[in-house]
């Protein structure tokens, strides 16, 4: 088979065609970062790593506005010693002390080890916290929840009880107009 100039300039052609396709077929994934390999809290609560402790899915459920609230999530020890760590949310410290490869589930806890006396802050919000492991300290702003949501409303601390927020209405919704 002989390739003569015009062959040459059809394989040529024909090979960006196909490169484009591949391209084409592609899509956004060959110049954007694929959404399923960022890591995120896939929860209300928020995730940390800090030196060799896991947290996972920490919140506070509150009414807030100056009332107490319960921790909520996990802490896992991922070294091989015990590990003696605190969370202190504005002047309330509350501390725990891992054993090696061991873990903290907040919800299992009895509730006065895992109360904050006092939570300014609105639900929907964050409130501000400080882990202090070893010599290291990490600050968090640890989401706040209310009752809103029913698997939480166990979780209000004793004497909180659950009381549902009105919901905003501009007044053309409320008059009947625009329908």
């Amino acid at each position: 088979m002989r390739f003569t100039p015009k062959n040459r300039v059809r394989r040529t052609a024909a090979a960006g065609v196909i490169a484009l396709a591949m391209l084409g077929t592609a899509g956004c994934s060959a110049v954007n970062e694929q959404a399923t390999t960022i890591e995120y809290s896939p929860s209300d609560g928020i995730a940390e790593n800090v030196a060799d402790l896991q947290l996972r899915n920490i919140l506070v459920v509150s009414n807030g506005f100056g009332e107490p609230g319960r921790l909520l999530g996990t802490v896992v020890n991922d070294s091989n010693q015990a590990q003696r760590f605190s969370l202190d949310f504005g002047g309330t410290p509350l501390s725990w002390t891992l054993p090696a490869g061991g873990k903290v589930v907040f919800e299992d806890e009895d509730e006065e080890n895992v109360t904050v006396a006092e939570v300014q802050e609105e639900p929907g919000t964050g409130i501000d916290a400080e882990l202090v492991l070893n010599d290291e300290t990490k600050d968090l702003n640890i989401p706040v929840v209310n009752g809103d949501q029913a698997d939480y409303r166990p979780y209000l601390p004793t004497g909180s009880e659950y009381t549902p927020r009105p919901v905003e209405t501009t007044e053309a919704a409320t008059s009947g107009e625009g329908h």
